[in-house]
């Protein structure tokens, strides 16, 4: 605060003033952090804030398996794809598979959100990239089988095999025809594990439009086949009974790696070595052994 002018007995108006101001604004000041802090301490003795219960940290991979049945996991996925909250190609693979680990095993799978796959749908995004089950149904493969070195190559093989084999198939199969609106729909081999080709291909043959029921039935087929199939064979690998399926590429991916590098991107060997990958060559190249 100032002091009055030297020799002054009363201060100037204009002094009084400021001086005024100064006394609200620490007064004010003081109330605020003196009444915040007693009515802090006061409110603290009256009702004591329990203390948060601890959150236990994920644990390392891979986590605990528990055996799963194939068709109570694939009829789940099935019902799941048109769940106006939970649908989704993507989210119905991982949340059947999900909810019955929660179910069976319980921690850690229950520190996962049931929401964590809804952005698959439709080829992720609505993109038409891959095929949103087998990216639901590939992250709990390797939260179960994820390893180091030499073991660490299963879970990449677990997945590769699962692309492979869902491009050989012709959707969709009828197992789910019991439960289903629009049982024996035509089947078409999806020759990609890509959302765009797998539905295209399959709507063009079938005459319908990717908004129709019958679309939307065909891919909830398609998203229990494949929770199916992937419960089916990690049971086997925690079984001691699961073996990687052999690729078996057509005549002219066996040309086209030849000459263009390996068939995947673990290995190394002459050539061009400009690609990786499993896929159907000629779903873009031409045929060179013609």
């Amino acid at each position: 605060m100032d002091s009055p002018d030297a020799g002054s007995t009363s201060p100037k108006p204009q002094d009084e003033g400021r001086a005024s101001s100064r006394r609200g604004l620490l007064a004010a000041s003081a109330a605020f952090v003196v009444g915040g802090g007693v009515g802090a301490a006061v409110g603290a003795l009256a009702s004591p804030a329990p203390a948060p219960a601890p959150v236990p940290g994920a644990p390392p991979l891979p986590w605990e398996w528990a055996e799963l049945d194939p068709l109570e996991a694939g009829r789940g996925a099935y019902r799941l794809y048109e769940d106006p909250v939970r649908g989704g190609c993507g989210s119905g693979a991982y949340l059947s598979i999900l909810s019955l680990l929660k179910e069976k095993v319980g921690y850690p799978w229950t520190t996962l959100p049931d929401l964590m796959m809804s952005h698959a749908a439709a080829g992720y995004g609505g993109h038409g990239t891959l095929c949103g089950s087998l990216g639901g149904a590939s992250c709990i493969i390797g939260l179960v089988a994820y390893g180091y070195g030499e073991k660490g190559q299963v879970f990449r093989q677990m997945i590769d095999r699962l692309f492979y084999w869902y491009a050989k198939q012709e959707f969709p199969t009828d197992r789910f025809d019991d439960i289903s609106e629009m049982p024996g729909q035509i089947r078409v081999k999806a020759m990609s594990p890509l959302c765009h080709t797998s539905v295209s291909k399959w709507a063009l043959a079938a005459g319908a439009e990717i908004s129709s029921k019958a679309k939307k039935e065909r891919c909830a087929k398609v998203c229990g086949e494949v929770v199916y199939t992937v419960v089916l064979a990690m049971n086997e690998y925690f079984a001691g009974r699961w073996a990687p399926p052999r690729w078996e590429p057509s005549e002219g991916i066996r040309h086209c790696i030849q000459c263009h590098g390996p068939d995947d991107m673990w290995h190394s060997k002459p050539g061009l070595n400009h690609q990786q990958g499993h896929m159907e060559c000629l779903m873009c190249h031409s045929d060179h052994t013609k």
